[in-house]
């Protein structure tokens, strides 16, 4: 089972439809991140092109797996703004796993997307 605790969340207006980008990392102007160098943190609401949504940047929160992930691994931005183990020594990192997850899975991590960098803070 997948859970969130406590984040900080901005709210940005979305050029984007995200309605059903919920749990997807986006960037600053809300469109789905293509790699972790755009990331900005993860659509917490999902609401259409114009209004106001929610991004959680930092704390424990839920997001898709991109391929396998083992607990407690860096995480980096894939294409379709899912998540994957950050393999590449000095790519960016997200975040840390909280638990295993398998491509597609809905797993729960800790972001720290204001300081993502080759370590990511975390």
């Amino acid at each position: 089972m997948s859970v969130e605790g406590k984040q900080m969340v901005d709210v940005i207006v979305t050029d984007t439809d995200n309605r059903g980008n919920r749990y997807k990392v986006v960037d600053i102007s809300g469109t789905i991140a293509a790699n972790a160098n755009a990331a900005y943190g993860i659509v917490a609401t999902g609401v259409n092109s114009g209004h106001h949504e929610s991004v959680a940047w930092f704390g424990h929160m839920k997001g898709y797996a991109g391929a396998a992930v083992t607990i407690g691994a860096k995480l980096t931005v894939t294409t379709s703004g899912y998540l994957i183990v950050n393999a590449t020594s000095g790519a960016t990192t997200v975040g840390r796993a909280r638990v295993a997850a398998n491509s597609g899975d809905l797993f729960d991590l800790i972001g720290n997307f204001a300081n993502a960098g080759t370590d990511g803070g975390v």
